[in-house]
């Protein structure tokens, strides 16, 4: 079998060989536009290109670039001369950083994960969660991912919806499985991001399913982006909202209300072209009407992801420019899909009061369980 690790390396060789220093992958970089600081394209990524071969120290340029990324994909449209991944020169940077420490990727899985996990549910809903279920005859196994453990009602909701859809599945809990793209796979930790990987779909093999369902909409861009390098699964991969869409004449709405929505969609997944089918569920829903931000689909607008952490006042100028967008389209609702979306965008709302957001944001988990007469509280709302 390939290892991830070896695609890697000979990404890097690629880049440190090959690249032509033309910067479009710096100059074309979704984030740049908000940015206060200006860095010069061509020499930074010079700089870059010197770490990669064995410099001591990344420029203060190149360090901008690496905690400005805000790991949205978007840079997956630039067509780079020599057809390198725009997106893998950042990830190669943090596997580099990561390779010269002394204890390299000595980085908690799961910080807070659990934690919140336990602290959000009562002991039955913790294990409804937690624990693993497999069923040898059904064709479906559901795996929410691990970051949306920090939000469980989300994996609550998802569970009654598929209860309420009624065909048998498998559950792969977030907590004992990842697809790889934690925060040590993504660190650069490729040996660990495959034998992730590895265990997880090997599961999905060994029950034979038809199809392993994915709330978490990362999963499924690191599924294209990097696990399609080392593995091949044999079943479909579908997100969550798709499965809800396949299946969505089995379920009744009877608590739908008159509502004006707009649609924040998983920015990786609008830029790798990945339909979550969202858009479709929502206008099967009676009475939802959904008017579009300016930018959506292909050219849709980040949350801010990583950057509102790493670099908070270049992470909170493009949260805001997505929430004033959401403002301009008249709707009284915005719908996330993403639970990392939900958990800037919410914060983001509170802490400027100064924005007068007139807009009710809800995750699409929870929107649709209330049409279908589930009522579970929002944990991040009500903090």
């Amino acid at each position: 079998m390939a290892r991830l690790s070896e695609y890697y390396e000979a990404a890097k060789q690629k880049v440190i060989t090959s690249c032509l220093k033309c910067g479009k992958c710096i100059s074309e970089c979704r984030v740049m536009p908000f940015s206060r600081i200006k860095i010069d394209p061509r020499k930074t990524q010079q700089d870059i290109i010197d770490f990669l071969s064995g410099g001591k120290e990344l420029s203060p340029a190149g360090q901008f670039k690496l905690n400005s990324c805000m790991r949205c994909y978007g840079c997956l449209d630039v067509q780079c001369p020599i057809g390198v991944n725009s997106m893998l020169i950042t990830e190669l940077l943090a596997r580099e950083i990561q390779f010269r420490k002394e204890t390299p990727w000595d980085i908690p899985l799961y910080p807070v994960h659990e934690e919140l996990a336990r602290k959000g549910t009562s002991a039955e809903e913790y294990e409804r969660i937690s624990l693993e279920r497999t069923d040898v005859k059904a064709d479906y196994l559901f795996f929410p991912g691990c970051n949306v453990y920090k939000q469980p009602d989300k994996i609550l909701n998802a569970l009654d919806m598929l209860d309420a859809i009624g065909n048998r599945y498998s559950f792969a809990p977030g907590l004992a499985y990842c697809c790889g793209s934690s925060s040590r796979g993504s660190g650069g930790d490729a040996d660990w991001l495959q034998n992730a990987a590895e265990k997880l779909f090997g599961l999905g093999e060994r029950l034979k399913i038809k199809a392993m369902i994915f709330w978490c909409p990362t999963c499924l861009s690191v599924l294209q982006s990097r696990i399609r390098h080392f593995l091949q699964p044999s079943f479909a991969c579908i997100s969550f909202p798709r499965y809800v869409m396949e299946h969505i004449s089995k379920l009744e709405f009877p608590a739908a209300t008159r509502r004006t929505v707009t649609y924040h969609e998983p920015c990786k997944n609008a830029y790798m072209g990945i339909d979550s089918c969202v858009r479709q569920v929502l206008r099967a829903i009676p009475g939802t009407e959904l008017v579009e931000m300016e930018h959506h689909g292909k050219d849709t607008l980040c949350c801010g992801c990583r950057t509102v952490n790493g670099m908070p006042e270049l992470g909170n100028a493009v949260t805001l420019a997505r929430l004033r967008e959401a403002m301009s389209t008249g709707a009284d609702t915005m719908i996330d899909l993403c639970h990392n979306c939900h958990w800037i965008f919410v914060p983001a709302v509170k802490s400027h009061p100064e924005l007068q957001f007139p807009l009710r944001i809800e995750n699409f988990s929870t929107y649709v369980a209330k049409a279908i007469g589930i009522e579970r509280k929002d944990l991040l709302q009500s903090c």
